[in-house]
């Protein structure tokens, strides 16, 4: 089933391509944004047929971010969120994105970099983990937008770990700050033991995962908690996207 799907995503983009529709420039939400040939077919299917893509963070990101903020944003998948957070903060403010899945790091990097000055924008090949391990098992998914550290058993390729303190070592240390944040589950973690490296941030777009925490409801009643005690509070959520500010 997943072989006829793939084969007839395959022939539709192949047809647009022959009638001289693009299959690899792409205008959500009006920023520009490339996908080359070779990259997740799923994501190139979707961007083509115009279908809402991330649509909580975009709105949140273009409701509470400002230009000029410096930005880490985990979970780069195939650049979308990465040109559209360009697009606000500016050419000049400091974007470094982080995505585990190694052939879209140039893509998601080349766009994040897509009017931005040189050196403003910094693409890293990473997954998101605080086991302490150097390297993680990471599962792509039905695509790469629902990659995620594998669960035991899980097919995956191993990928290097960071953290968001090792990550802040080549962050500017003042100016506004925001961290956008989409790492299908890891974040429950991320919030946890990062108490000191969050005071950096004065905004933060999360989606948040309940689904896959292993304890549904409370973790994430957990979670919250920590970003309080980081001395954040939410303040608008859009399909499982919150923004909190710092209070």
């Amino acid at each position: 089933m997943k072989f006829m799907k793939r084969q007839r995503r395959t022939a539709i983009l192949w047809l647009l391509d022959r009638l001289g529709v693009s299959t690899e420039v792409f205008h959500p939400y009006g920023v520009e944004v490339h996908v080359p040939k070779g990259s997740d077919l799923s994501m190139r299917y979707n961007l083509t047929r115009k279908v809402p893509y991330e649509v909580g963070e975009a709105t949140l990101i273009r409701k509470y971010v400002t230009p000029g903020t410096h930005v880490i944003e985990l979970g780069g998948c195939v650049g979308v969120i990465s040109a559209l957070t360009r697009s606000v903060i500016g050419p000049e403010a400091r974007q470094i994105v982080v995505e585990a899945e190694k052939a879209l790091v140039p893509v998601c990097g080349a766009n994040a970099a897509r009017g931005a000055l040189p050196g403003a924008a910094l693409a890293v090949h990473a997954a998101v983990d605080y086991s302490g391990a150097p390297f993680v098992r990471f599962a792509t998914g039905h695509n790469a937008h629902v990659g995620h550290v594998a669960q035991p058993g899980e097919d995956g390729n191993d990928v290097p770990t960071t953290t968001l303190t090792r990550l802040m070592e080549g962050f500017p240390d003042d100016g506004p700050a925001a961290l956008i944040c989409d790492i299908e589950g890891a974040e429950l973690a991320l919030c946890h033991a990062e108490q000191a490296a969050l005071a950096r941030f004065s905004v933060i777009v999360m989606e948040l995962h309940p689904g896959v925490y292993p304890g549904g409801d409370r973790d994430q009643a957990a979670l919250e908690s920590d970003l309080r005690a980081a001395g954040f509070t939410p303040v608008e959520t859009i399909d499982q996207v919150t923004c909190f500010v710092r209070a």
